[in-house]
């Protein structure tokens, strides 16, 4: 779910255009968005909108806010930044309308997109190239990687819960891998000379995208009546081939034009110039993209949004109408509750949590 709602805050968000709203809910509320080829894979849309309509009824909140909160939430349970916290010049907002009306099409940047297109699309949506680059980063968490693990080991879900994975965890890597990787993009794509990967692994692989035991069943028996109806496994072509290496591209077409830039194999236009500056500095520093990409998550979620009052509602992260509390023993959550000093609330023990929390049965989000 993590995965799940830091890539609707992107999608919901971005799909800005004329007179259209960015972080509306329209990507979980309408049909229309719900079936669009980039939201229906991994069925991710249809999944997630389950869990974040719960949510809003829950918390009489809009699917909008759900969305943009939770996108914030997860990156910081995933290892990433704390998007969510007391900031007086530049706070997290909420208090977003939903729209049940579809944004119009296209109006997410395609996979095969240039680094001409980015920096056009970049401008299009109220972002700098600095900014749109840091998000590039949350690419990292794209479930190609199957289940692999951050030392390039593979976990076997059948064995292990395997939620250690590098799918699952917030790191530069993005930025280290496709900087460092010499390739040719392909057009049009070209047969693979890769082996063709085992049923098992296809079936472990599908597994790993969900650290829930239901889930996981689903996944498998989705994907078991796929391999009977079509036993035989497709040859695979390739957009992107790796130079001297025996992997496979796990990114886009778009991210391989990132790394080319990083590497400065682009014409020399002020943009590739700035992209390219971009990408090795979040390589070479973890905090420096954090810092950016709070900066422009917060930014993102916030163009083109519909408030309920002007300007919307700041919060800090720390709100909770009915108190912490503690499962742990001898736990004193007191401290939390002061939300007006954040010096005290850095001290909050990682167990205490607001009480509702405690009522919530797993079954209810899903």
């Amino acid at each position: 779910m993590c995965n799940f709602y830091v890539r609707a805050a992107a999608h919901d968000s971005l799909s800005i255009s004329e007179g259209f709203g960015g972080a509306d809910g329209s990507l979980l509320l309408t049909k229309d968005e719900l079936k669009r080829p980039e939201n229906n894979y991994d069925n991710f849309a249809f999944i997630l909108s389950k869990n974040a309509l719960a949510l809003a009824m829950k918390y009489n909140a809009s699917v909008a806010d759900v969305i943009a909160v939770c996108g914030a939430v997860a990156t910081e349970f995933l290892g990433g930044p704390t998007i969510i916290q007391y900031d007086s010049i530049h706070p997290f907002l909420v208090g977003r309308h939903d729209r049940t009306e579809p944004n119009p099409r296209n109006a997410l940047a395609p996979a095969n997109m240039n680094t001409t297109g980015f920096s056009n699309f970049a401008k299009s949506k109220n972002l700098t190239i600095e900014e749109m680059t840091a998000l590039m980063g949350s690419h990292t968490l794209l479930d190609e990687k199957g289940c692999q693990k951050p030392d390039n080991t593979y976990c076997n879900p059948r064995e292990s819960k395997c939620d250690d994975l590098l799918m699952y965890s917030w790191t530069n890597i993005y930025y280290k891998e496709t900087c460092a990787s010499k390739m040719t993009i392909n057009d049009p794509p070209v047969l693979s000379t890769l082996p063709l990967p085992t049923e098992e692994f296809l079936i472990q692989h599908e597994l790993c995208k969900f650290t829930s035991n239901d889930f996981r069943k689903k996944q498998e028996d989705e994907l078991a009546q796929e391999l009977a109806d079509d036993p035989a496994l497709d040859l695979e072509f390739e957009d992107v081939t790796l130079h001297q290496s025996a992997k496979k591209w796990t990114y886009t077409i778009h991210d391989a034009w990132m790394g080319k830039a990083c590497q400065g194999d682009v014409a020399k236009t002020s943009y590739n110039n700035e992209i390219s500056s971009c990408m090795n500095r979040f390589k070479d520093s973890p905090q420096e993209w954090d810092k950016t990409y709070i900066r422009a998550y917060k930014k993102m979620v916030n163009t083109g949004a519909i408030w309920n009052r002007n300007g919307g509602f700041a919060i800090s992260g720390f709100e909770c109408n009915s108190r912490y509390t503690s499962t742990l023993p001898n736990i004193d959550c007191k401290m939390c509750n002061r939300n007006n000093n954040p010096k005290i609330r850095s001290k909050c023990p990682k167990s205490c949590k607001c009480k509702s929390s405690f009522t919530d049965q797993e079954a209810f989000y899903f």
